[in-house]
C-alpha cells in the first residue's frame, strides 16, 4: 500500500492535533529539555542514543555540573568523562563523545547547525541529529527511530521490521505527520507516546488519544483488523 494511502489529510490533521493536545499534558520535564546551552543539548541527545531517559538523567546532571563546556570536556579527558559515561554500559560512548568535544571545541563550543555536518561526528545518526536540531536550536526536523516505526506500523498495519533504515513510507508518513510551527512540541510528544503509550508490550491502547484511527488500537474495540 502507498503511504499516501496510510492516512488520508483528516487523519494526519487529526493525528497532529491529538498528539500535540496529549503531549502539552502529559510532557516529562527532564532536565535537559529546560537546558538551553547548546553543547549541553547536544551532549544529552547524544547520550539518549538507545538509552532510558531515567538512566541518563544523573549523568547529564554530572556532566553539566563538573564538565558544562566542550572546552572543559576535552580538557579533562577521557578517564573525567569515563568515570560518568561509563555507568550507562555504553563504553564507546565515552570516547566517542571526546572526540567530538575536542573538535567542537576548536571552532568555538558550539555544534554545527546541519545534519550533514552532525552526522559527520561519529556517534551521530539521523535521528540524534534530527532530535537536538528540531528539540533545542528551533529548525524543524523529523526524529525517526524504532519507536517511531513501532507507532506507525501499528497505526496503519504496514510491517516495519524493527529497522527505521531505509523505510520509505515510514520517513514519508513521519515528515506528513510533523507540522511545520509546532515540530518541537509535536517531537516532545511522540517520544512521550511511544514510551508510555504506545509501548513494544502491552502498549495503552484503551488510554491512548489515537485509538479511532489505528488499525491495532481499533482491533481492540473490534473495529477494525490488526497488523500481524
Amino acid at each position: 500500500m502507498p503511504f499516501v494511502d496510510t492516512l488520508d489529510g483528516g487523519a494526519v490533521q487529526r493525528t497532529r492535533r491529538r498528539l500535540l493536545r496529549w503531549g502539552r499534558k502529559h510532557f516529562r520535564p527532564f532536565a535537559w529539555r529546560s537546558e538551553t546551552d547548546p553543547w549541553l543539548t547536544f551532549v544529552a541527545e547524544f547520550l539518549l542514543q538507545r538509552t532510558r531517559a531515567a538512566q541518563v538523567e544523573p549523568v547529564f546532571l554530572e556532566i553539566r555540573e563538573n564538565l558544562p563546556t566542550a572546552e572543559a570536556l576535552a580538557e579533562g579527558g577521557l578517564p573525567s568523562l569515563r568515570s560518568i559515561t561509563d555507568r550507562l554500559g555504553l563504553h564507546r560512548r565515552g570516547p566517542m563523545l571526546l572526540d567530538i568535544a575536542v573538535e567542537v571545541s576548536a571552532r568555538g563550543g558550539c555544534p554545527p547547525e546541519t545534519m550533514d555536518e552532525l552526522t559527520n561526528f561519529t556517534g551521530v545518526g539521523a535521528y540524534t541529529a534530527a532530535a537536538w536540531l528540531s528539540l533545542h536550536r528551533g529548525k524543524r526536523a523529523v526524529i525517526i527511530d524504532a519507536n517511531v516505526c513501532r507507532w506507525l506500523s501499528r497505526m496503519t498495519g504496514l510491517p516495519y521490521n524493527r529497522d527505521p533504515r531505509g523505510l520509505r513510507w515510514v520517513q514519508d508518513l513521519a515528515d506528513r505527520l510533523t507540522p511545520p510551527r509546532a515540530f518541537r512540541d509535536f517531537n516532545y510528544a511522540v517520544l512521550d507516546f511511544t514510551m508510555t503509550i504506545c509501548t513494544p508490550r502491552d502498549p495503552a491502547c484503551s488510554t491512548c488519544p489515537l485509538r479511532s484511527d489505528c488499525r491495532q488500537g481499533g482491533a481492540a474495540d473490534g473495529s477494525s483488523s490488526a497488523p500481524a
